[in-house]
């Protein structure tokens, strides 16, 4: 499975690829009626259905809301802001591939800490964001408001 992520660690283990297995499968984790091949009207279910994962949503977010704390803990939490940073991103970009995902929204702030001197700011900008290379970025609106960028993943 190494070939589905592009960090150095799983970040979902034992998880492949979410097949499609039809509504007679007792699989929890395949599909039961999203068929991304199957033709509907001249178009498949994925021309149809142009499914997303928001960033900040799935990754950022401990479960806190306005009534209390986060009640999730990430494996990819932990070490320096810059650390935890780029593991966030491919534990993402392991769970993009995984599900099949074509497309990946977020607010900019959501992706990398504020950098505190130039250097940190030439690494954030060029060295290890991988959507550089996967992904080409489109403007957007966020569910709630605020700016975010949209990007298609493209197999490389």
């Amino acid at each position: 499975m190494s070939n589905l992520f592009i960090g150095n660690r799983e970040y979902f283990p034992g998880i492949g690829r979410i097949p499609f297995e039809g509504k007679g499968s007792d699989n929890p984790l395949a599909f039961k009626a999203y068929d991304a091949n199957k033709v509907i009207g001249g178009k498949t279910m994925r021309e149809h259905l142009r499914f997303a994962v928001c960033y900040w949503h799935t990754f950022c977010n401990a479960g806190a809301d306005p009534f209390g704390p986060g009640t999730r803990h990430f494996p990819w939490d932990t070490g320096t802001a810059m650390s935890t940073a780029e593991a966030k991103v491919d534990a993402a970009f392991e769970f993009f591939t995984k599900l099949g995902v074509p497309y990946y929204c977020f607010h900019d702030i959501d992706l990398a800490p504020t950098p505190t001197t130039s250097a940190s700011t030439r690494r954030t900008s060029s060295t290890w964001l991988p959507w550089r290379k996967s992904a080409s970025r489109r403007p957007g609106s966020s569910c709630c408001g605020a700016p975010r960028t949209c990007s298609r993943i493209r197999a490389t």
